[in-house]
């Protein structure tokens, strides 16, 4: 106002260049006070030094003349410059601008109506005026377009020298007359560029600044404390704005709230931030709305003894259950009738209120109103809602206890209907329903069995044997008569808490009781108080996920503010799902042999969180591992061996069904890995500690008969030489004899591991000295015999050599294809082959012991030399044997034979390693009739180098009795890739 004054004064001097000023503020800002005032002390100058004050000097000013025109005259017959020349006594001189029609002023029409003496001309509330003229036809235009075209002439008229001495005030409505608005905006456009750098916008009451509280003050109080009291109380205030922020509640500055107390004293610094969100709403008069409003609250507090216990007048003193109250705030902006009722006061029935009286506590209500007061702006583009550090920095006095504020803050969002946050994270009421509103009318929907379903399935989930070494299967609520155990699977049964009472079901135990594998099941209950609760959440988290996948199917982006409080709410329910689940689920009852009796005992069971995981297997091993009932032993241990002969193996000889059975069936049994008894049971037959007799296994067998292990080795293939290596068995001498049975008055063997013979038929008899052992069989050895040939040129005729391995062995023949060992001609020395002989079969015995038959083909088409066949099978036999020297030789050619479908006879594997620095040697061998494969050979070379952890060095060699290919055709392809020439090798080393 007081600017209003000097600057219009000025002006009325010709001192100043400012000709225009707005006054810009809604309704009941003081708008049209503040140009009644300026109006009287134009007309009074008695009147001016008292308001101005008495620095004002007149300067023989005078009366100053005032033109007024309020744009509710909208039935003004000439227009506003009719209006405006009638004030002014001007109307004959004029009377050309509306006879026969209005017509706009010119500039020069416009001076001539207003030069002279000072001016005043007062224009109020033209919006609804340009409103109505609108509607109004002149000619081709209307109304409103003579009208803006005069104003924008008048405006521009003042800018002449003639008009110096003329001061226009006028009002603007932007924030109600929208139409009105723009074609005054239009106006103002038009002398932007002249007027810009003069002209004014005057707010008469600065919502912004502390007018708005000095008015309040003035408006409401008589007496307020002194400024001493005031600090006292910003101070009590920051106090209690800090400790909320080491609680970690807000991050709100607590200098701030001093500061502002300070200021704002009585009320809250709040007030004025919240009133600016919605003091521009349509029909809102600003400053008198306002004091109406807190006029409403003092009232409201004083009558009820509230101001009692208060400090300062805050926006949550709002008595919602007041219908006056109500409906003062349900004007601001009706649209969040049903979120009041519904969330924020209803007469105790409310969310907030609910709420308050659960927790004891009165801040609910007091934040709901917070956020309805920071939600009240109704136009475009406003800002809405308050973040949580901002409620809590507006929340906080003296006084006032906040520690339950998270929980129950929490619960308050669990439960409103009308709550959205935005992208920021503010939170504010909207008119329509949120998530949790859906979320409780689907939840509403659902009955006790959903429920139950949804349970089972949560329950399945989390506890599901993942590794499945303490229980291997999980039912969840299933029909006693369905519950079927099976011999070789624990079974984890999730049952519902006794109705009738305490402990197990009753209709349990009579399964137990009745059930032939008392150690294959378990159950897991507890308290049925709880269970209502359950119920209530698996409701809840069937909801949510039903939302999120309707949010899923219409395409909603996953950071939109709406996906994400879902996606949130979901946690926290599944959380709180989890939670009802640990409280109901509080006894696991499992087989234990306990004070001799076979019986259900009980532990507690404390479901335990990690983060938001949970992890039912885990928890079930741990109480049981405790209870000693699971064991994660080691199967191969004496310890777990020892367990299996107290309690389960307790007859001389069982079948292993039937130790699986009694696993099954003894409570007294351990729980363990499913594949841990079988483990144990072939480890111990492999470590010769059981032993196998038929389908039964012994813990202690019947003592074995003597027996002796032959193996025999041929350094020459084409000698009968064999070097024995003779192994006892049960026993500790051998006996021998050629060609009979010896008995205990036979020689003796004296080198069992290099006993050399050319005898075809050795038998050995091994005895036990000690007598522990009966003797048993002569063990008959029986040598190898081999055969080989050469065929030759001799002149224009074929002739053959003949050769046995073993001397003296007689050498049958044949050269028309019948078989040599029942009609052969004895072989006395190389001979002429017959003319038109396909094949010469030959076979050499010594002793009854036979050779295998050598069918030698005779190819009569060129000079003899190697004879392949492409399609037999073929054994190459290389002179010296084949030999590698290390690693790389050794598997270099075994991928090659490999690669073309060779396997190996009787190999051996020559080792050497270190062992702590020291080196080592080992030797393999095998039977010569032993026919391996490549990755079998690899195999065993590899499990050497595990078993004998060598020091990094470890080399093998390979040594081969013969090479096996599929076919004579493979064998040349060997050949080939080896760059070998055929013609090197000699017939006898290949065998078909």
């Amino acid at each position: 106002m007081s600017v209003l004054f000097k600057t219009a004064f000025e002006r009325f001097k010709g001192k100043s260049q400012q000709q225009l000023i707005k006054l810009t503020q809604s309704m009941g800002g003081g708008k049209t006070h503040n140009m009644i005032s300026l109006g009287l002390l134009a007309k009074h100058p008695a009147f001016r030094e008292q308001i101005i004050g008495k620095d004002y000097s007149d300067d023989g000013l005078g009366k100053v003349e005032v033109l007024a025109f309020s744009g509710r005259e909208s039935n003004t017959p000439n227009g506003i410059w009719g209006e405006l020349a009638k004030q002014l006594g001007k109307e004959a001189e004029f009377k050309s601008l509306w006879e026969g029609g209005l017509r706009a002023p010119g500039q020069s029409e416009w001076i001539n109506m207003l030069k002279g003496s000072p001016k005043l001309i007062l224009l109020d509330e033209l919006p609804p005026y340009l409103d109505n003229a609108q509607t109004v036809a002149i000619g081709s235009g209307t109304l409103a377009i003579v009208t803006t075209t005069a104003l924008a002439n008048m405006f521009n008229a003042l800018n002449t020298a003639a008009l110096s001495n003329v001061l226009i005030v006028i009002s603007d409505l932007k924030a109600t007359y929208q139409s009105g608005t723009r074609l005054l905006q239009s106006t103002f456009s038009n002398l932007e560029g002249e007027v810009s750098r003069f002209a004014l916008d005057i707010q008469p009451v600065g919502s912004s600044s502390d007018e708005i509280y000095d008015i309040l003050r003035t408006k409401l109080f008589e007496k307020l404390p002194g400024k001493d009291a005031v600090n006292d109380i910003a101070l009590a205030y920051k106090a209690k704005v800090e400790e909320a922020k080491n609680l970690g509640f807000t991050t709100y500055n607590p200098d701030k709230i001093f500061t502002g107390i300070k200021e704002a004293y009585p009320f809250h610094p709040s007030i004025r931030e919240l009133y600016e969100r919605f003091r521009e709403n349509q029909n809102f008069q600003q400053t008198r709305d306002l004091i109406r409003l807190m006029r409403k609250i003092i009232t409201s507090i004083w009558g009820t003894g509230i101001a009692d216990k208060r400090y300062l007048i805050n926006a949550f003193d709002i008595d919602l259950n007041d219908t006056s109250m109500n409906t003062t705030i349900t004007q601001i902006k009706p649209s969040l009738g049903n979120a009041i009722s519904k969330d924020i006061a209803n007469e105790g029935r409310s969310t907030a209120e609910s709420i308050d009286a659960q927790y004891n506590i009165e801040f609910i209500s007091q934040v709901a109103k917070l956020l309805l007061v920071a939600s009240l702006a109704d136009v475009p583009n406003a800002l809405l809602g308050l973040t949580q550090h901002e409620l809590v920095g507006y929340l906080v006095e003296p006084g006032k206890d906040i520690t339950s504020y998270r929980n129950a803050f929490e619960e308050f969002l669990s439960q409103a209907w009308y709550v959205h946050p935005d992208k920021d994270g503010r939170l504010h009421f909207q008119h329509v329903r949120n998530l949790i509103a859906e979320l409780n009318s689907l939840i509403d929907g659902y009955d006790d069995d959903n429920a139950k379903i949804e349970i089972r399935k949560f329950l399945a989930d989390r506890f599901k044997p993942i590794i499945g070494d303490c229980y291997q299967k999980v039912s969840v609520f299933p029909p006693i008569d369905e519950i079927k155990l099976d011999e070789e699977k624990n079974l984890l049964v999730l049952f519902e808490p006794n109705i009738s009472g305490s402990g197990l079901n009753p209709n349990l135990l009579h399964l137990y009781e009745h059930t032939q594998y008392k150690n294959r099941v378990m159950f897991l209950t507890g308290d049925r108080n709880t269970m209502d609760n359950l119920i209530r959440k698996a409701k809840e988290f069937k909801a949510i996920q039903r939302i999120i996948k309707r949010l899923r199917e219409e395409k909603v982006a996953e950071n939109n503010t709406q996906f994400e409080m879902a996606v949130d709410r979901e946690i926290k329910i599944g959380q709180q799902f989890l939670s009802a689940a640990r409280e109901t689920f509080v006894k696991l009852y499992y087989p234990f042999h306990f004070k001799g009796q076979d019986k259900l005992v009980d532990a507690e069971f404390l479901m335990d969180f990690k983060g938001n995981n949970y992890n039912g297997e885990d928890q079930i091993k741990k109480v049981l591992s405790d209870r000693q009932k699971f064991t994660l032993e080691d199967p191969t241990g004496n310890g777990f061996k020892v367990k299996c002969l107290q309690r389960l193996f307790t007859l001389d000889e069982m079948r292993q069904e039937d130790l699986i059975s009694r696993a099954a069936s003894n409570p007294a049994w351990q729980w363990h890995h499913p594949k841990a008894l079988e483990e144990l049971i072939d480890h111990c037959l492999k470590n010769g500690i059981w032993f196998k007799a038929g389908n039964y296994i012994q813990k202690n067998p019947p003592k074995e008969d003597t027996s002796v292990t032959v193996q025999a080795t041929w350094a020459d293939k084409n000698s009968s030489e064999a070097t024995l290596k003779i192994i006892p068995k049960f026993g500790d001498v051998v006996h021998y004899e050629i060609d009979q049975e010896p008995t205990t008055t036979s020689d003796k063997i004296t080198d069992f591991t290099n006993w050399k013979t050319n005898d075809m038929v050795v038998y050995f008899l091994c005895v036990d000295s000690k007598g522990i052992n009966e003797t048993g069989k002569a063990y008959k050895w029986t040598n190898k015999l081999t055969l080989k040939y050469h065929t030759y040129d001799a002149g224009g005729e074929k002739k053959i050599k003949l050769e046995a391995s073993a001397p003296d062995a007689k050498i049958l023949y044949t050269t028309d294809g019948a078989e040599p060992r029942d009609n052969g001609a004895v072989f006395a020395g190389d001979f002429i082959i017959p003319k038109g002989t396909r094949f010469v079969l030959a076979i050499a015995e010594k002793k009854g012991v036979y050779s295998d038959r050598l069918e030698i083909p005779i190819n009569w088409n060129r000079p003899e030399g190697l004879k392949i066949d492409k399609a037999k099978s073929l054994v190459y036999e290389k002179k010296g044997t084949f030999k590698t020297s290390n690693n790389k030789t050794t598997f270099e050619e075994l991928s090659l034979f490999a690669k073309h479908g060779a396997k190996f006879r009787g190999p051996i594997l020559n080792f050497t390693f270190k062992l702590s620095d020291k080196e080592f040697w080992s030797c393999v061998t095998f039977a010569e009739d032993l026919v391996l494969t490549k990755e079998q050979i690899e195999a065993h070379i590899n499990y050497m180098r595990t078993s004998l952890s060598a020091d990094g060095t470890f080399e093998t060699s390979l040594q081969l009795d013969g090479v096996v290919f599929p076919s004579g055709q493979a064998f040349e392809d060997w050949v080939s890739e080896k760059q070998m020439e055929l013609s090197s090798l000699n017939q006898e080393e290949i065998i078909q």
